[in-house]
């Protein structure tokens, strides 16, 4: 009896033991260095903006958080590896929107799925599209461009980055919104895009609202696609203001995990996101760059991307 007694209690206390462990160890996170995956290459504005911020979650989060880019594939290849990553919170990488959605849906056999492989940190990067002229352009609004639009099938003429990107999402919104089709011009990046509008190319230059910031004295934005006028541009009406139809795009950036971090790290990792996003001296330095801030939490981080996942398969079919 006494045997029995002995052995059960040390299996007991081996069962105990083994599972304290995890929540033990979740406890006292983080006690080594954090690592930070962009998933584009290095000096892109993915590296730019972990750089920029990794001081400051080191600061909360009292660990070095050592930036790497893992480029590939349109990003794919880093959100495999994040994906596939020990969920342990010591490594973390920048999602990007709508990019992660359009490769999971367009190329095949990708092996992650942008919500359920995933636990979102947060978002403080958010650079919603605008429809942009040039200054000596005949549009004077965006409800004049929709008509002659409507009016002249193929003849609007829109540059933008190439395909598969946000721009070129904002373009089939457009012509699905407004009922209108238009000719695209692609070029490889939004710069090589800029480029070719100010040179006279184009009737209109779908960009993203930091790239007027950059050159504001040759471009005229007659919209830009957000559900608020964004505080980099508050002069500039919202699309729906603009024509009653309501057109939402951006390219947006997030932290996340791997699916299946401990609770008590995850609420680590938000709260210290949230801190560094936040701190004085990080805004500051993000105006400089400049970085275009919009802060999301985790739950309406994740129900933005839900949302941008959802709204795909009705678009996709013009992307391909």
């Amino acid at each position: 009896m006494k045997t029995k007694w002995f052995c059960g209690g040390l299996v007991f206390l081996i069962m105990f033991s083994f599972s304290s462990v995890p929540k033990v160890a979740a406890l006292d996170y983080p006690t080594k260095p954090i690592t930070l995956m962009g998933a584009f290459a290095a000096g892109g504005s993915t590296d730019v903006a972990l750089r920029s911020i990794a001081p400051f979650l080191q600061k909360y989060l009292g660990q070095p958080c050592v930036v790497i880019a893992v480029p590939g594939a349109g990003g794919q290849v880093g959100w495999t590896k994040l994906s596939q990553a020990k969920p342990d919170g010591y490594y973390i990488g920048m999602i990007n929107i709508p990019h992660i959605q359009l490769g999971y849906i367009l190329k095949k056999g990708v092996p992650f799925h942008p919500l359920t492989s995933f636990a979102m940190i947060g978002c403080n990067l958010a650079d919603p599209g605008t429809i942009l002229v040039r200054n000596n352009s005949n549009f004077k609004t965006l409800k004049e461009v929709v008509e002659y639009g409507q009016k002249n099938p193929g003849k609007l003429t829109v540059i933008a980055d190439g395909p598969q990107t946000d721009d070129h999402l904002a373009i089939l919104k457009f012509q699905k919104q407004f009922n209108l089709k238009v000719t695209y011009v692609p070029y490889t990046g939004g710069s090589a895009a800029l480029t070719a509008f100010l040179g006279e190319m184009g009737d209109l230059l779908f960009a993203n609202v930091s790239e007027y910031v950059w050159t504001p004295d040759r471009l005229r934005p007659l919209a830009q696609m957000w559900p608020e006028r964004y505080h980099l541009i508050p002069q500039v009406p919202t699309v729906k203001e603009a024509t009653g139809v309501e057109l939402i795009n951006s390219s947006t950036r997030g932290l996340a995990t791997p699916a299946g971090v401990p609770p008590e790290v995850l609420g680590k990792l938000r709260d210290a996101f949230k801190k560094a996003a936040h701190d004085p001296e990080y805004l500051e330095k993000a105006k400089k760059i400049p970085l275009t801030l919009t802060w999301m939490d985790a739950d309406k981080f994740r129900e933005f991307v839900k949302t941008v996942l959802d709204e795909l398969p009705d678009i996709i079919k013009d992307i391909q």
